[in-house]
């Protein structure tokens, strides 16, 4: 682990809105943090602030954006109102997908 890591994740960018330039800004600004000896790795992960997955305003949008965190292994931390039953059902299939999780 990192010795400027306390927390196992550090924090990439400024704070994430729920539309696609937002989301596509703050995934961006993992890009230097990763390369043949990657800084953000078990133990100290990028971390491009909490998903807006169920806050886009498609699936298709809820679901790229899912996976973009999965593929660059940024926490996924949920962002959504997780008592909100109507999204959870929503967005059940993106966020249960254990492919994508795997990846992470």
């Amino acid at each position: 682990k990192a010795d400027w890591c306390p927390f196992h994740m550090f924090r990439t960018s400024s704070d994430i809105h729920n539309n696609w330039k937002s989301i596509f800004s703050n995934l961006q600004s993992t890009r230097k943090w990763q390369g043949e000896k990657p800084l953000s790795r078990p133990g100290c992960w990028a971390y491009p602030d909490m998903l807006e997955v169920g806050k886009l305003a498609t699936f298709h949008e809820d679901r790229a954006h899912f996976g973009a965190w999965c593929i660059t292994s940024s926490p996924l931390i949920l962002g959504h109102n997780v008592t909100d039953e109507k999204t959870n059902e929503k967005i059940w299939p993106i966020i249960a997908n254990r492919d994508a999780i795997a990846v992470n």
